[in-house]
């Protein structure tokens, strides 16, 4: 009985596994005419079946030092990276890749599961806990992705690779936010993996304090309507 429950697993893993790749695949095709392998940093273990779906779109890289790869999948984060991340100080070697990949414009996904200060939300002393909670929302401000899974990962990453390609043919194209009164922070959340760095607003449109604090941890550039 128990072997027949393992079959049937690994079988569903290999079923999700081919669904996500066909979803990459139909993503990649849409990249610039051409599909992409690129090559990721992964900080900390995955399963076999994550690293398989993972392997399905991009190369691992093996020698952290080189620096050459094109994003990063943070599967484990200590409290201590957690916290030398969000204050911006290489105090560790995975806290010195990070920031130099999110120095660079490249992204960092950061699995959900893999957040140690998470697990300690029942024990932990209130204040404390709220301060890795403050410092989880300041990587998401430095461009930090925080994700459920290698699955959301993999196509976000997808995504910021095609629209690099869109922005790429016409680099002087915005994102058009002319029709808003207000901008907020929450709008500009709206070019999240899109690759958009160029955003155009109405000549009368306000910017809130918020928003103007996203736009410059983002490096955007904000244009308005003549």
């Amino acid at each position: 009985m128990d072997t027949w429950k393992t079959k049937g697993t690994d079988r569903l893993i290999e079923d999700v596994i081919e669904e996500v790749k066909a979803r990459l695949g139909k993503i990649q095709e849409e990249s610039c005419g051409a599909s992409h392998t690129g090559k990721v940093l992964v900080l900390g273990k995955l399963d076999q079946a994550e690293e398989n779906m993972l392997r399905s779109f991009a190369n691992i890289c093996t020698s952290p030092e080189t620096g050459e790869w094109d994003f990063i999948v943070a599967a484990q984060v200590s409290a201590g990276l957690l916290a030398f991340t969000a204050l911006g100080i290489p105090g560790q070697p995975e806290a010195k890749w990070i920031l130099e990949a999110l120095l660079g414009g490249k992204k960092v996904y950061f699995l959900e599961k893999g957040l140690e200060y998470r697990k300690y939300r029942e024990t932990s002393y209130k204040a404390l806990y709220q301060k890795y909670q403050e410092y989880e929302e300041e990587i998401r401000r430095f461009g930090g992705e925080i994700v459920t899974g290698i699955q959301e990962a993999a196509e976000l990453e997808m995504r910021v690779q095609k629209n690099a390609c869109i922005i790429a043919e016409n680099d002087s194209a915005p994102f058009d936010l002319t029709r808003l009164k207000l901008l907020g922070e929450a709008d500009l959340g709206r070019l999240r993996g899109t690759g958009y760095r160029t955003v155009l607003i109405g000549r009368k449109t306000i910017i809130t304090p918020l928003a103007k604090d996203y736009i410059s941890n983002h490096n955007l550039t904000v244009r308005r309507q003549q």
